[in-house]
């Protein structure tokens, strides 16, 4: 499968500063996104992205095993260093998981103000973007 990289570059473009809003622009909607982007295939439904808080996200995740295992169902796992660039990984900032997009160095995601650059170093597991429809 070839990866459209551009439409990846155009995504997180147009959302550098768009502020994290729970079951709009999150982590998982974030991650599920650029899979679309760069893949065509939309994961969203798959992971049942119902919530429209914190809590709610929380509770629907903590169902599914957790952000790592519901993240498993919808992606196949690589080892953190294959992982390139639109490659999802998942980082432990402000003392709680996240999904981010690899953009090589550095990976990107959601924060509260718009998408924020963080150490790739930060990654504790990776999933490809590619993804079977």
């Amino acid at each position: 499968m070839v990866r459209d990289h551009s439409a990846l570059i155009a995504l997180v473009d147009a959302r550098m500063r768009a502020p994290l809003a729970w079951g709009e622009h999150d982590c998982v909607l974030f991650a599920a996104a650029a899979v679309k982007a760069q893949t065509g295939i939309d994961v969203r439904t798959r992971l049942g992205c119902t919530w429209r808080s914190a809590k709610g996200a929380h509770r629907l995740l903590k169902a599914r095993g957790g952000l790592a295992q519901a993240t498993d169902t919808v992606l196949r796992r690589i080892p953190l260093a294959q992982a390139a660039r639109g490659d999802i990984v998942m980082v432990h900032t402000a003392g709680q998981d996240s999904l981010a997009i690899v953009e090589g160095a550095l990976v990107v995601a959601p924060g509260l103000t718009g998408l924020v650059r963080l150490p790739r170093a930060l990654a504790q597991i990776a999933w490809s973007a590619e993804c079977e429809a």
